[in-house]
């Protein structure tokens, strides 16, 4: 018979487990995983939770029992801004439906975007080769994730840049980069976990007046729009129009949070150092007047080293969900509506799972390891079914994105206490990371 995990429970536990998680959360977890192993019950507060932190438990637990668990809803208000539900935020049978749609319009989609990512990544760097001010990292890659997003999903650009031969819409700037956004459980701001991201505004006519037209017009563009307009259900069916403005718009914005923090992650992990000199001479390499093929980048060591970095800085941290029917894990009970978490940061980090986990070791990745093997617990972008339905084009865009910018600028450690993006003389084109 299933027992409750083990763990700190009960409501005078749950306020010191509060307390302790509030200040250092990432200690409070390995504390649990340690004394009570890995799967663990406790009290965060008054909200009854339980780590899941075996690479075994990790995967039953997103392969055999998905079907048992739900997303929260503060995790999918992040996602669908004010419209509609997409994939990240449906349920069930819809969500089953609309995955087979995606994979097939994404799938087409994994090499064909690399010369649209070249360019706009091209463009990104012309800019800062010029004297004028210092660029705000952050800023910059998230406008640049903006505009290969408009470019892929609508055929349109970003107000403030050219639309191409062919290409007549443009985007006004304030729908493209969105707003930020901080979604709590319940809308507590005392609630033990938060999703802080952008997501889409409120005004997103220019946006909807495309889809509008497409949906009217039947134009086959080589977007993804297009594909959703025409994509056929399982049952033969085909999309609502309120169902393809919720997926367009989640897909602008899917990759806002993870691909410039990603990027600023592996850009300091990398500057100054062996790893940078290697990716620079690589970049020297395939880029060269086109940009690389697909199997090029798939195989590069620039992509082993990111893959590195995200192994060391998972863009989620903690994959939460909730129980929303009982089930049986490892003979331990999961009851309803109790909180469900799992941690990458946990995982990438246990020696357990890779050795000297501290360590920024890209060769764990490059092809013919055996460090990294197809059980070692690595969710950079989740796990499961419902684990991130464009990882790869996303490792290939920003892969492509490092290879370019090493190619032209120097990525090495700022000074202490000056700007994390300098200019300084002995930097090819002037920029110092």
């Amino acid at each position: 018979m299933a027992r409750p995990p083990p763990g700190p429970k009960g409501q005078y536990l749950g306020k010191l487990n509060y307390d302790f998680w509030r200040a250092d959360m990432f200690g409070f977890l390995a504390a649990l995983a340690e004394q009570y192993g890995d799967v663990v019950g406790f009290d965060l507060g008054r909200s009854p939770c339980i780590l899941v932190n075996g690479a075994q438990q990790v995967r039953e637990l997103f392969l055999e029992r998905e079907a048992c668990l739900r997303k929260p809803e503060f995790v999918k208000d992040s996602n669908r801004g004010h419209w509609g539900d997409g994939l990240t935020t449906l349920e069930g049978a819809d969500w089953e439906a609309r995955r087979g749609v995606l994979r097939a319009c994404l799938g087409a989609r994994v090499s064909s975007c690399l010369p649209v990512v070249g360019q706009c990544t091209t463009d990104m760097l012309h800019r800062w080769s010029a004297p004028e001010g210092r660029p705000d990292l952050l800023k910059e890659l998230r406008i640049l994730t903006a505009r290969i997003a408009a470019r892929l999903v609508l055929d349109a650009d970003v107000e403030g840049y050219s639309p191409g031969e062919g290409r007549s819409e443009v985007l006004p700037f304030a729908e493209a980069y969105g707003e930020e956004y901080v979604s709590t459980a319940g809308g507590d701001s005392t609630a033990p976990l938060m999703m802080v991201r952008p997501r889409a505004p409120r005004q997103m006519d220019t946006a909807i007046r495309i889809i509008n037209e497409r949906i009217d017009g039947g134009e086959r563009r080589g977007d993804v729009l297009t594909d959703l307009v025409h994509a056929r259900l399982p049952d033969g069916g085909r999309l609502s129009r309120d169902e393809i403005v919720g997926e367009v718009v989640q897909m602008l914005y899917a990759g806002h949070l993870t691909i410039p923090s990603s990027l600023l992650n592996f850009w300091q992990d990398i500057a100054g150092t062996d790893v940078f000199a290697k990716i620079a001479a690589e970049a020297g390499h395939v880029c060269t007047t086109a940009v690389p093929e697909l199997a090029v980048i798939q195989g590069s060591y620039c992509l082993a080293a990111l893959k590195e970095s995200m192994r060391l800085h998972p863009p989620a941290p903690i994959l939460y969900r909730e129980v929303d029917s009982p089930f049986e894990l490892g003979g331990f009970e999961f009851c309803r509506d109790s909180a469900v978490w799992v941690s990458p940061q946990l995982l990438h980090h246990d020696a357990d799972n890779f050795p000297e986990p501290h360590r920024f070791l890209p060769e764990r990745f490059l092809k013919g390891s055996s460090t990294v093997t197809p059980r070692s617990p690595y969710f950079p972008f989740g796990v499961g079914r419902r684990a991130c339905i464009a990882n790869h084009m996303a490792l290939n865009q920003m892969t492509l994105i490092t290879l370019l910018a090493a190619r032209q600028f120097q990525i090495t450690p700022a000074n202490e206490g000056s700007s994390p993006f300098a200019y300084g003389p002995d930097c090819k084109n002037g920029v110092v990371w």
